[in-house]
């Protein structure tokens, strides 16, 4: 779950980060409300997928990620995710569980978000509740005699009793809150906050969106032939009001300003939508670099020859098991693959050669340990030429481990474990 909640987050974050920068004061309201939406979804969805990421690069004829974007690449190895034996299958460090931690402190954030809203829901049907109302066109309308501030959810609008006698304008504004459906946008937004409560931009987003409603509903009022200034009068005698119902769309709306300089402002070219077109380059890098995805390949060639020990005899007379699938798991040296971890980075030296011509990535190792204990079969599967050699070394002089058992007798298991070569700059 983390890291589809860490690539999602990336993606979400450059999304709307291009929406602020190129979007965000254009006329296009109906189409930048519909991308935003249907962009949120995308992010979340992607990071799901499963795909090669310099293959998708190459579709849209880009460089590699990894020499464009260099993001950090969020990876849990297959070893790592699946711990050891007796944590049933939940990686430790330490003896801490520093992921069951972030697991109550992410829920908390989610259901202190979702309580936000629902006591804004809660208020909305008290005040429904209360007044009965009558039919509007299909909708329902309430009128309390209290000074309320209006607003509409669904198909509700609710609209103080003198501004319903006085003010028909606010009643068409709300109307077209309604038909335009954004009580519909702003529940799905409330729920991508609760997800992403940790990320300021998530939530500056719902506000934009809320932004977009009013930019089209008043679009759409002054096209029914409302004057615009005095539209535009009554609007700032409204600004001031009660902001307690936050999940409904408001005729008191904040940032009255820019509502009243999107009326004033020349429409946009309808040419300017093409820009959301250079959107998809950035999300496809971020979602590249962020990968976890190995693409399948045959033993690395390369000008370093690979270190490829002779397979053992058990490990050719027993079926190989992946790590993930092992009843119980190899250890090295009395621990989990954790110590393993800890052993290789003290063993690592960055290839002079490598370092000199600033060359960095990851290189993906295969090995099996045997019935033995013993490592064998040692090989590249992904890895960069000035690395290689390297991953090898230090592979190969790893101390025999503790075997992996099924059904309680020894068996071969192989391990794919990746090494990260990272310069000092980066």
């Amino acid at each position: 779950m983390i890291p589809w909640l860490i690539r999602s987050t990336l993606l979400l974050t450059a999304f709307y980060a291009f929406f602020m920068l190129f979007m965000r004061r254009t006329t296009l309201f109906r189409l930048n409300r519909i991308i935003l939406l249907a962009g949120t979804a995308v992010c979340m969805l992607l990071p799901l997928l499963r795909f090669n990421a310099e293959g998708a690069a190459a579709m849209l004829g880009l460089p590699s990620p990894a020499e464009v974007l260099p993001l950090p690449r969020i990876v849990i190895p297959e070893a790592l995710a699946a711990g050891s034996p007796e944590e049933g299958g939940t990686a430790v460090s330490g003896g801490f569980d520093w992921r069951t931690l972030l697991l109550w402190v992410y829920a908390a954030g989610c259901a202190a978000a979702l309580t936000f809203t629902g006591l804004s829901l809660l208020r909305i049907l008290r005040v429904v509740r209360e007044n009965p109302g009558f039919r509007y066109k299909g909708r329902k309308v309430h009128t309390p005699g209290t000074t309320l501030p209006s607003f509409s959810f669904l198909n509700h609008i609710v609209i103080s009793r003198s501004d319903y006698e006085r003010h028909p304008e606010i009643l068409l504004h709300e109307y077209m809150h309604t038909r335009l459906r954004h009580s519909a946008d702003i529940l799905l937004m409330s729920l991508v906050c609760a997800l992403y409560w940790f990320n300021p931009l998530v939530w500056i987003m719902l506000s934009e969106l809320r932004m977009l409603h009013e930019y089209e509903t008043d679009e759409a009022v002054l096209k029914h032939g409302i004057d615009a200034t005095q539209y535009q009068l009554l609007l700032v005698r409204k600004a001031v009001g009660d902001r307690r119902f936050l999940i409904a769309n408001s005729f008191n709306h904040c940032k009255l300003k820019n509502r009243i300089t999107m009326m004033h402002k020349l429409k946009t070219s309808k040419w300017a939508a093409l820009a959301w077109l250079a959107c998809l380059p950035l999300l496809t890098l971020i979602l590249s670099s962020s990968s976890d995805v190995d693409t399948p390949v045959t033993p690395f060639d390369s000008s370093t020859p690979a270190v490829t020990e002779p397979t053992s005899p058990a490990a050719d007379q027993q079926e190989v098991i992946r790590y993930v699938d092992v009843d119980v798991k190899p250890k090295f040296n009395g621990g989990d693959m954790n110590e393993f971890v800890k052993w290789c980075a003290g063993q690592l030296k960055y290839p002079e050669e490598a370092k000199n011509a600033k060359i960095s990535g990851r290189v993906t190792v295969q090995f099996i340990v045997g019935p033995d204990g013993s490592l064998s079969d040692i090989h590249i599967i992904r890895g960069i030429d000035e690395l290689n050699g390297e991953a090898l070394r230090v592979i190969s002089l790893s101390p025999a481990w503790t075997p992996g058992y099924e059904n309680g007798k020894p068996v071969p298991v192989t391990i794919n474990f990746p090494i990260y070569f990272q310069l000092p700059d980066e």
